[in-house]
């Protein structure tokens, strides 16, 4: 469900803002869907299971440094998965040119931050849900 979520909420960020003159909202939309969809669901869902098994064996002091640690780790999930992203698709050299693979690094970020944020809003929603029951 997370996954889902996170594909349809990135798809409708990156597009507004990428949006421009030359092409519209609906053409970026299409885009995003046709490429985040494959990163998020081959990179950043093992990458997100990875991270989360290793969260759960650090014993936090309190809930507020664990979700600190949660965002962070994510934020540096994002930066991997675009690399690895950068590595399967054989950019080759320019993967060390900062300047090419900033701005999708970045997408690579706000994808790994909207799904954090999207399973913590779930994993709050459900507690709630269980209780009521």
């Amino acid at each position: 469900m997370t996954t889902f979520l996170t594909i349809i909420c990135f798809t409708l960020a990156a597009s507004l803002i990428s949006m421009n003159e030359s092409y519209s909202f609906d053409f970026y939309i299409i885009i995003y869907l046709v490429y985040a969809t494959p990163l998020i669901l081959l990179i950043g869902l093992p990458l997100s299971i990875l991270l989360d098994d290793l969260l759960s064996r650090i014993q936090f002091v309190n809930h507020g440094l664990y979700l600190s640690a949660r965002i962070l780790g994510y934020a540096c999930a994002g930066v991997l998965g675009m690399y690895i992203y950068y590595v399967v698709i054989g950019v080759g050299e320019a993967i060390l040119d900062f300047k090419e693979t900033l701005v999708l690094t970045l997408f690579g970020v706000l994808a790994a931050i909207l799904f954090v944020l999207i399973d913590m809003g779930l994993e709050v929603l459900l507690k709630i849900r269980r209780r009521k029951i």
